[in-house]
């Protein structure tokens, strides 16, 4: 297909311009002057520069604009391609070098009681919700617009005073993203707060809870997302946690192994949990919402697999203008139930929406940041779907865990060889990849027997083949990179997870419990149930199976009637022609 444009280079001096007007830009926020070149600012600046400009520039902050790094960022700035990018706070110098020596080092094994967590670990009392500021109908866009950038602004720069020692963690600097979340919190009766089974702790900020709860009225259910890829027992363990700490909290565990692609091309809906996600959202409604149609429709697509290949629906996906004006919401208006969606990035948030839907409705990336605005989606007449981008909440979660958690790209990832550190001490790499063969001899006594960082590396990197071209040995950073991929989709039984607290002591007790079954059919209902497309393939194979065999038999009999004449000898020729004239 003929492309429909051509990319344009972005040379060294290009880039050299850039910096310049940057520097420049830097300089009028310090000196308070207003920039002749808004358009500019806007999309070079983070979002509370904007305000800075408009207010005629405060010194308070400028130190803390110089820190935030945009990640993925496109040059081409004359789209609005970087609207919603992910930007976090820059790496120092410092951190980079301590994770770096730790490349070396040998490892040891944490126990497994070391990996038991809780929210209180990661989310400290101290952090807050950065709540969109108070408003009245009289505001207009700007002076909205500009309340916002403020109050942001202000509650960035308060966390970075209150949590200057310790370990902040990367978390989301634009505000257009958080203005999405604000949206979608607004006009959505039930939230669906989507976490990761194996880090459910880490993606689930106490906070937030508290703020749609009390504050807000809202209804939440917590979804343990890619719970197939843990014991049923310690998903059970992870529903008492959770029931036990949050009383107003729902917990729907899901699995979206069923709604994954066939062979052919055809992806399937995750009934058994959908079924989970209606039960729980009837709970929530009661009788204010019927829900019958769209528990019927499970039940229906259950087992009956789409016919053709992956479908995409064009007339029930709606993409939402951008907007930063307020709407007071309104419980199940014109009878509808508006469901939202609320997560970290690569939480599955866009695959869950596929899984429930049965056919591809929203594009699926492990790319962090690639659902750029909310969508809403029709699962029923009265049943809305909205799917927020995924944001990163301000917690202490350290940066290679985020790394593993998918909230932080592997690509952009300077040091990749530190998070495997991180990882190998957590979970027996060598062990699992099975390494011990590719290691190089240790020729110095002195180091000891201990695996390190970069050895598990080079040891990957030599089984698979990745060498340097120009000096010829093994391409560890390489080998590093692909390790964390393997971690983060849950390869190659690279399987990191988090146990709630005292899972260890009563760990024979969650093995015992009747939900252990349950837990059991969402995770494997696909390997239990054959569909009937399935089953009539199978069927079809065996009889072209018996069809070939009794043709096999027809030819045996027929050649065994001309076995006599086959059997004759050949006379003794020096010339093979000679046969061809005898014939004659």
């Amino acid at each position: 297909m003929p492309q429909t444009h051509r990319s344009v280079a972005f040379s060294g001096k290009k880039k050299k311009e850039q910096l310049k007007a940057r520097r420049t830009r830097k300089v009028l926020v310090k000196s308070g002057e207003e920039s002749s070149h808004p358009p500019e600012v806007n999309t070079e600046l983070p979002s509370s520069a904007l305000s800075k400009l408009q207010e005629g520039g405060e010194s308070a902050g400028v130190d803390y604009l110089e820190e935030v790094e945009c990640v993925n960022h496109q040059p081409d700035t004359r789209s609005n391609a970087n609207r919603y990018n992910l930007k976090f706070r820059k790496e120092t110098q410092e951190e980079t070098r301590k994770r770096k020596a730790v490349h070396h080092m040998g490892i040891t094994l944490a126990s497994e009681s070391d990996l038991e967590a809780s929210t209180g670990q990661f989310y400290p009392s101290g952090l807050g919700y950065p709540a969109r500021p108070e408003w009245n109908k009289g505001m207009s866009k700007s002076a909205l617009d500009i309340s916002e950038n403020r109050h942001f602004r202000l509650f960035c720069e308060k966390l970075n005073r209150e949590f200057a020692g310790a370990d902040l963690s990367l978390y989301e600097l634009n505000l257009e993203t958080w203005r999405q979340l604000w949206r979608v919190t607004e006009m959505s009766d039930v939230l669906l707060v989507i976490v990761d089974a194996r880090f459910p702790v880490a993606h689930f900020p106490p906070y937030l809870y508290h703020h749609l709860t009390e504050e807000e009225g809202r209804g939440i259910i917590l979804i343990l997302n890619k719970c197939d890829l843990l014991p049923p027992e310690l998903v059970v363990a992870w529903e008492y946690y959770f029931h036990h700490t949050f009383p107003k909290l729902l917990v729907v565990p899901f699995s979206s192994l069923e709604g994954r692609r066939h062979p052919r091309g055809r992806l399937r809906m995750a009934a058994e949990s959908s079924l989970r996600l209606v039960e729980a959202c009837q709970q929530l409604v009661g009788d204010s919402v019927d829900l019958t149609q769209w528990r019927k429709k499970i039940e229906e697509e259950r087992d009956v697999e789409l016919e053709g290949g992956v479908e995409t629906i064009e007339d029930i996906q709606q993409e939402e203008p951008p907007s930063t004006l307020p709407e007071v919401h309104q419980h199940y208006k014109d009878g509808i139930l508006t469901v939202g969606t609320i997560g970290h990035p690569n939480v599955g948030k866009s695959s869950l929406i596929n899984a429930l839907m049965g056919k591809k409705v929203v594009s699926v990336s492990k790319t962090p940041g690639h659902t750029k605005h909310f969508q809403t989606i029709f699962l029923t007449k009265n049943v809305k779907l909205c799917d927020c981008p995924g944001l990163v909440f301000p917690s202490t979660v350290t940066k290679p865990l985020q790394v593993i958690l998918g909230s932080y790209p592997i690509s952009q990832v300077r040091d990749p060889i530190g998070v495997v550190h991180y990882v190998a001490t957590r979970l027996d790499i060598p062990s699992c990849l099975g390494l011990d063969y590719f290691r190089e001899p240790r020729d110095s006594p002195g180091k000891g027997d201990k695996w390190t960082a970069f050895e598990i590396c080079e040891a990957w990197a030599r089984k698979r083949g990745y060498f340097i071209r120009s000096r010829g040995g093994p391409d560890a950073f390489r080998a590093a990179n692909e390790l964390l991929r393997f971690c983060l989709n849950g390869q190659k039984s690279l399987v990191l997870y988090l146990r709630p607290p005292g899972y260890i002591s009563e760990k024979e007790k969650f093995k015992s419990d009747p939900r252990v079954e349950d837990i059991k059919l969402i995770q494997g209902s696909v390997c239990l149930e054959k569909t009937a497309l399935e089953e009539e393939e199978e069927e079809a194979e065996k009889l072209q199976e018996e069809e070939e065999e009794n043709s096999e038999e027809e030819d045996s009999d027929e050649e065994s009637d001309d076995t006599e004449e086959r059997k004759l000898p050949l006379p003794n020729v020096q010339n093979k022609f000679s046969l061809l004239v005898e014939d004659e």
